[in-house]
């Protein structure tokens, strides 16, 4: 599903220079299974860009700023005595809320 959708984002362009598309390329044709160590790091190197450049803005900003504001607001409301503040941290669901209502304050703020 990758390599179908990083041509069709041009995300293969702009993220990959000639030698990692080459590399990746050769690979995929040509070796069944990686026994290198220098390729098999320089593959997960060109893929992890890959992976990184096909995320949406959301779940950019739920991996920087939502994580680590639920982090806060776990140790906040524990200190002020809630008991099961702690599991907030592994909760997505409140994550993503999290998230949302910043990027809603944030564009109502610029319109």
């Amino acid at each position: 599903m990758q390599s179908q959708q990083s041509p069709r984002r041009g995300v293969w362009l702009k993220v990959l220079d000639s030698v990692e598309r080459g590399i990746l390329s050769l690979a995929a044709r040509v070796v069944d299974r990686v026994e290198s160590v220098v390729l098999g790091v320089e593959l997960l190197k060109i893929i992890k860009k890959l992976r990184n450049a096909l995320k949406s803005e959301f779940i950019r900003h739920l991996e920087g700023y939502g994580v680590n504001r639920v982090r806060v607001l776990s140790n906040l409301a524990f200190e002020w005595g809630n008991k099961n503040a702690r599991i907030w941290v592994s909760d997505i669901g409140f994550t993503r809320y999290v998230t949302l209502m910043k990027l809603n304050r944030s564009n109502l703020i610029f319109e």
